[in-house]
């Protein structure tokens, strides 16, 4: 049994036979403006047609029947449109730089093995001054092989295969070939190093901020 049979059984009982009346009748509305399309106005020459049919701007702001009006109001609307076009897009920046400070880094996965890198602190990974790649303790430590399956005695790079350096001023000057590529994490370790005067660097806590700042 459908609502207005239920609420005509009802309305009899209490002898009100309007309220099926007006039930029925926003019924009728509410299935007639679900049916109906939304009507929009051609911004050029003012003709009414469906918002389906019409052509719209790429602002979004105004809308043409057809692609003729579009072309005769472009001179009138293109400096409209381009003001919204900007706003719309420094709003989105906006929108994108909340939304990516609000959110932690993204997690990373080993470049060798593909597993997930722990997030939080330094062990477990290893950075690398001669690609830059952030690998897995497992695949930093595990034995590196030539093409006959023989253990080759010199460490190297488990990515890129670059051996090892051997001392810690080789891999300083790595590090700094590294910071001039804008790396992120070579940047940040230089501040590490000015910092805590280490490395043979002079401790220089300005310096350090100001390379914090620009690894971030």
């Amino acid at each position: 049994m459908s609502t207005s049979d239920n609420c005509k059984d009802d309305a009899s009982k209490s002898n009100d036979d309007g309220i099926c009346e007006v039930n029925d009748k926003l019924q009728n509305i509410s299935t007639s403006n679900k049916n109906d399309n939304i009507v929009s106005v051609c911004a050029n020459c003012g003709k009414e047609g469906s918002d389906n049919d019409m052509n719209t701007c790429k602002c979004n702001v105004v809308k043409y029947c057809n692609a003729t009006c579009k072309k005769k109001h472009r001179h009138k609307h293109k400096k409209q449109c381009e003001e919204h076009l900007k706003r719309a897009a420094e709003r989105a920046a906006k929108l994108h730089d909340e939304k990516l400070f609000k959110q932690p880094p993204p997690d990373e996965d080993c470049p060798i093995c593909m597993i997930l890198l722990p997030s939080l602190g330094p062990t477990g990974k290893k950075y690398k001054t001669c690609c830059g790649k952030v690998i897995c303790s497992g695949c930093v430590y595990a034995p590196v092989y030539d093409n006959q399956g023989n253990k080759v005695d010199n460490q190297k790079c488990p990515f890129c295969r670059i051996p090892t350096p051997y001392t810690d001023e080789e891999a300083v000057q790595r590090e700094k070939k590294r910071v001039e590529l804008d790396d992120p994490i070579a940047i940040y370790n230089l501040g590490c190093y000015y910092r805590d005067g280490s490395e043979g660097f002079p401790q220089d806590y300005g310096k350090a901020l100001e390379l914090y700042h620009r690894a971030g």
